[in-house]
């Protein structure tokens, strides 16, 4: 990874961290260990220091590596649980916990950041308006998905809805036991049917 790619990582997640309560406390305690964070095909190296921020670490065998999927850094500060459900760790446990616990805790308070461009109460109503427009298009998509189902097991009959499926195996037991009672008796008719010798 570049060296400008590393600093703007590390630039990023020690912003979250100091919008993050704790955070930072919680990594104090591992200052002067190392680490690497993977994101996809990108890793940054970093050292922790005394006060909990990262810095650029050129350590060869970190204490720990985090690897992300690829597009972790734009998820980690809305999804951040979700996100770390798909890491994979290599390394000392103890200091992957941490890292892990704070990384989930990391949340991005875009109003403080906006506010700095454009004052606070355009910043809180342009942040608001993109949780509307989030909120309304996570509707639309449910609704979508919805109509799709709908569409794909009632009109295009692509589907069979859990009930009627439920509905046709109780009927296929109920054949299969009639077919073996009527078999039953049929061979019950049949030994009477014999001459008795």
């Amino acid at each position: 990874m570049s060296a400008l790619l590393a600093a703007t990582a590390l630039k990023v997640l020690n912003h979250l961290l100091a919008q993050t309560p704790g955070a930072q406390e919680r990594l104090s305690a591992h200052a002067g260990r190392h680490a690497r964070l993977a994101i996809g095909e990108v890793s940054v190296a970093f050292a922790i220091e005394a006060d909990g921020r990262l810095a650029e670490s050129a350590q060869i065998h970190p204490s720990v590596t985090l690897r992300l999927p690829a597009d972790a850094l734009l998820r980690l500060p809305h999804q951040g649980e979700g996100v770390l459900r798909e890491a994979r760790i290599d390394g000392d446990a103890a200091l992957a916990e941490t890292l892990g616990q704070v990384l989930r805790s990391l949340r991005w308070d875009t109003a403080e950041d906006l506010s700095r461009v454009v004052g606070d109460v355009a910043a809180e109503r342009m942040v608001g308006s993109a949780r509307a427009l989030l909120s309304s298009g996570s509707d639309l998509a449910k609704r979508f998905a919805s109509a799709g189902s709908e569409y794909v097991a009632d009109e295009a009959q692509m589907l069979i809805r859990p009930a009627a499926s439920a509905a046709f195996a109780s009927g296929v037991d109920t054949l299969r036991d009639d077919y073996s009672r009527l078999q039953k008796r049929i061979e019950l008719l049949e030994r009477r049917a014999q001459p008795k010798g």
